[in-house]
């Protein structure tokens, strides 16, 4: 496996957001000193440009796509999260969603059945073991269960209608728990262990194999660990 350099951002950030929009990569936030506004157009031949702004600074935030707009959860800033979950259909014009229950930065987020589950992340008490659904059609938010332990920085890949949690951190250390959440009822449960402890790792799925790229342990990654059912 070999790696490129694919393209850079116009503005360089980190813990942005990131999702698919009408066939096209869009940057969410994230910041560089501080938390920005920001939102990226990912385009080709190394050219992305800024084309347009959250309503408020945001960093430490997840993106995902449901249908045709990108719903924007989690994240804030260095003051507390935000618990406003957003909705774009073009990356410049935002509206309101819902609120989370429970506001958190650094949540593990994934999309099932059209739903929006947002686990665990940080609070401004300390990391939180709640997970909440968000339904974007309706706005309604719930709580549908907990982990076995407060939880945030952690990866969440959904593969062959599985959702799984990898990794994360824990009052500030880093995990090598892979867990599985049943979406019928809510109950977490460790199923395997990551081959080290990691977590702020980007993840994708592609052709039923989950990918987790980088993150953190001990030191920075740069490694892929791949990820399937058995």
């Amino acid at each position: 496996m070999t790696d490129t350099r694919a393209g850079s951002l116009a503005r360089p950030v980190h813990d942005a957001g990131g999702a698919n929009l009408g066939g096209s990569g869009f940057v969410f936030g994230g910041g560089r000193s501080a938390p920005s506004t920001v939102v990226q157009q990912v385009g080709v031949a190394d050219h992305s440009v800024v084309v347009g702004r959250l309503p408020v600074l945001r960093a430490d935030l997840s993106a995902v796509s449901v249908g045709s707009q990108v719903i924007i959860v989690g994240g804030g800033t260095s003051a507390g999260p935000d618990d406003r979950v957003l909705g774009t259909t073009d990356g410049r014009r935002f509206h309101t969603v819902a609120r989370l229950l429970v506001g958190v930065r650094y949540p593990a987020v994934a999309v099932a059945n059209g739903l929006v589950y947002v686990i665990g992340g940080s609070t401004i008490t300390g990391d939180s073991r709640v997970i909440q659904v968000v339904d974007p059609r309706t706005g309604v938010v719930q709580i549908v269960g907990h982990l076995t332990g407060a939880l945030a920085h952690a990866t969440a890949l959904v593969i062959d209608g599985t959702l799984l949690i990898a990794g994360g951190r824990s009052a500030g250390r880093a995990r090598d728990g892979l867990w599985q959440l049943d979406l019928t009822d809510g109950r977490v449960r460790l199923v395997g262990r990551l081959p080290y402890a990691a977590s702020d790792m980007a993840g994708a799925v592609v052709d039923g194999t989950g990918y987790l790229i980088g993150g953190e342990g001990a030191t920075r990654l740069a490694s892929i660990v791949t990820v399937t059912r058995r």
